[in-house]
């Protein structure tokens, strides 16, 4: 019999300093998120925070590093669990829904991210942009591989496509509650507009 082990107390505590932090920084900016504010949205006493992070950078640097990482192991999750034989269209599809889900489920991350990372260190901002390369790397393989199968339109400069179609989806949370989509619609939409 095996039992599913439950995140320790220090665990719950960092993911909900966390999740008030990525909820205010989005709301706020980087600069005007101070570290008593974020204590008291996640409903502890301020110099409780300093007990898993050492500072308003290193807290700034977690949530937005969790917005990239979130995102990227759901992609590449979803891609994995497509059957070997899954056509380079159905897997960028996946790619799609899955971000997608992850920036429409996990909003204050994915806002606060985009928000911060021209407001932070530039150490910070270094680390943060490399992680997201990192991650823009593997869309930029299923788009280079869509374009040597011949199965998106010839004319696409993959390098703007790539950058176009993360600016659409990474903006989505700014408007998508009244679309009357789900993720998935919208994924299908992106693999119109690339198909050939």
């Amino acid at each position: 019999m095996s039992t599913v082990t439950s995140p320790s107390k220090s665990a719950q505590t960092r993911t909900r300093i966390l999740d008030a932090a990525a909820s205010l920084f989005r709301q706020v900016g980087y600069g005007a998120a101070s570290l008593r504010d974020i204590a008291q949205k996640a409903d502890m006493q301020a110099g409780s925070l300093y007990y898993h992070f050492d500072s308003k950078d290193e807290l700034a640097e977690a949530v937005m590093l969790a917005g990239v990482e979130g995102s990227d192991a759901a992609v590449r999750g979803a891609v994995a669990a497509l059957s070997p034989d899954a056509s380079v269209l159905d897997r960028l599809e996946a790619a799609f829904e899955a971000h997608l889900t992850f920036l429409l489920s996990r909003s204050d991350y994915a806002v606060a991210m985009l928000r911060m990372l021209h407001q932070t260190p530039n150490s910070i901002q270094q680390r943060t942009l490399e992680r997201q390369r990192d991650f823009g790397r593997f869309f930029g393989e299923l788009f280079e591989m869509a374009k040597k199968e011949g199965v998106i339109k010839p004319a696409l400069d993959l390098s703007a496509l790539r950058m176009l179609i993360f600016g659409a989806m990474n903006w989505a949370p700014e408007w998508y509650s009244d679309s009357g989509l789900t993720p998935s619609d919208l994924a299908a939409q992106l693999r119109l507009l690339i198909e050939s």
